[in-house]
């Protein structure tokens, strides 16, 4: 305990003295925040209706905000690893595990409290917060999922900025999934927030849960950092 305290302590140190990783992990999700409130309500009444996408919008705005906290995770782990951290872990009492859990867990509930927040600050759906918590917490788990496979891929920062960027594009993908009527919209099945999507479209569209959604979101996602999990300690 004494040693999470400490990563703790040097994390929060990290982020305050980075202002990259300060704007990412609190200006950014802030201005998404303000986009999706006020400019998108504003097009859709001036410019083109948008009422009808809404849904989608607040899709593609939500996953944004754990792309960026993704973003933070993998730059603290990456300047751990060029301060040889990680090699250190081998005789220190925290084990890489302990480690490594700590390391996700820590932004990805700073992303959950965004995420969650996210529809009443936003207002573009209507949904309860109990309805909305199994949402909120399959799309927190894209910020480990984004933070690992940054680190696995690339071998600095230059190449993890084309990682994100490549990730952002492909964790888009499924919305295309809402202009399919039909089953071919479940090749986009292979990339773990479809189900997300698909779970949350459900509760918009019918007030109901769709538990098969929900269960294999969940699934795919921890089968997912289980695999990365594994390649990032034989990596490092």
């Amino acid at each position: 305990m004494v040693q999470i305290r400490k990563l703790l302590r040097n994390d929060i140190r990290n982020i305050l003295r980075d202002r990259l990783l300060l704007y990412t992990a609190f200006l950014i999700p802030l201005i998404i925040i303000i986009f999706t409130r006020l400019v998108i309500p504003w097009l859709s009444e001036n410019i083109v209706p948008l009422q009808q996408y809404y849904g989608v919008l607040f899709m593609m705005m939500a996953t944004t905000v754990p792309m960026m906290f993704g973003f933070v995770t993998g730059f603290l782990i990456m300047d751990e690893r060029d301060e040889n951290l990680l090699t250190v872990l081998r005789v220190m009492p925290i084990s890489r595990n302990t480690y490594l859990i700590y390391r996700m867990a820590f932004i990805s509930i700073l992303s959950f409290v965004y995420i969650i927040l996210f529809p009443i600050f936003t207002g573009l759906i209507n949904i309860s917060i109990l309805d909305y918590l199994p949402i909120g917490v399959l799309l927190a788990l894209f910020t480990p999922v984004m933070g690992l496979v940054a680190n696995i891929v690339a071998n600095n920062k230059v190449q993890a900025f084309a990682v994100f960027k490549t990730l952002g594009g492909v964790f888009f993908l499924p919305l295309f999934a809402f202009f399919i009527n039909n089953d071919f919209k479940y090749i986009l099945g292979v990339i773990p927030n479809f189900w997300t999507f698909m779970a949350l479209d459900k509760i918009l569209t019918t007030g109901q849960q769709d538990y098969v959604f929900l269960g294999i979101g969940f699934v795919f996602h921890l089968i997912l950092l289980g695999v990365l999990f594994y390649l990032f300690n034989k990596k490092y």
